[in-house]
């Protein structure tokens, strides 16, 4: 995994896109972002996977909770969804 500045990033990330590579986005030293190719989303690591996915459902429960969103509604909505989709 290749480790980059944000300015780096943001400068390359033409280049960086094109990438097969996960890349950990720092500012001033400390985990900013992560780029990670969907075609090679396996070469994360078990423990890491297991982070942004505690993360990410961390910044939707905040999210929901400020929107005021409720369960039923998720569910609600979900299931339209699936319905939509098959």
């Amino acid at each position: 995994m290749k480790v980059t500045s944000i300015r780096d990033f943001i400068d390359k990330a033409t280049v960086y896109f094109k990438e097969d590579e996960p890349i950990l986005i720092t500012r001033n030293g400390k985990v900013a972002g992560l780029y990670i190719p969907l075609e090679d989303a396996d070469s994360i690591s078990l423990e890491v996977r297991k982070e942004l996915l505690y993360k990410f459902g961390e910044y939707i429960s905040k999210s929901l909770e400020k929107a005021e969103t409720k369960e039923e509604n998720i569910i609600a909505e979900f299931t339209r969804y699936r319905k939509a989709c098959s």
